[in-house]
């Protein structure tokens, strides 16, 4: 595993992940799936960062299926850069609620956490934790730092409610743009 170098304050480059795409519609409840939303939430972010000078690497732009490895290779090619993956959860009992931010190496724990804490602030959704977690796109893009964010449960009736209209994901992924630009200008 190659070890992270340089400050967070170095990178200039946002690698945003929407998870799942095309025939992998990840949760899904009716007609309500996760790629949609996932892809919606990345582009809102990608806007936000750019109106803060940042470039903005999209591993997917549109409604197609990228795998795993393709996804992690981006995340290790492109230098100077911090790596996203965007991802709504899902509960089979329908109960889980809130917000919550994976990492893999510790190097990757503060971004992990600025993003919730500006998440679970712009939001009002519960604050899940910032836990640590083997996913393939986190563990295998080593380098740069890489981080994985739940925003909020598909199984969840008034939280699928919420993240159907636009005002709610913009407020999504104002936090998640937040927090990226705090831990930019934290290090």
């Amino acid at each position: 595993m190659a070890l992270l170098t340089g400050s967070a304050a170095a990178f200039d480059t946002v690698i945003l992940d929407p998870g799942h795409g095309a025939h992998d519609r990840g949760a899904a409840i009716g007609y309500v799936y996760e790629k949609h939303l996932a892809l919606d939430t990345a582009r809102r972010v990608e806007q936000l960062l750019k109106k803060q000078g940042l470039k903005v690497v999209m591993t997917r732009s549109r409604d197609v299926f990228i795998p795993l490895q393709d996804r992690s290779a981006t995340g290790n090619r492109v230098g100077n850069a911090i790596f996203v993956s965007i991802h709504y959860n899902y509960n089979r009992g329908g109960s889980g609620a809130g917000v919550e931010t994976y990492y893999h190496f510790s190097s990757s724990y503060t971004l992990a956490a600025y993003i919730q804490a500006y998440l679970v602030q712009r939001t009002k959704m519960t604050h899940r934790g910032v836990k640590s977690a083997s996913f393939h796109v986190i563990r295998s893009t080593t380098k740069n730092p890489a981080v994985l964010v739940e925003c909020g449960f598909v199984s969840n009736p008034s939280e699928r409610a919420r993240m159907m209209t636009g005002e709610f994901r913009a407020r999504i992924a104002e936090g998640i743009a937040q927090g990226i630009v705090a831990y930019r200008k934290a290090d």
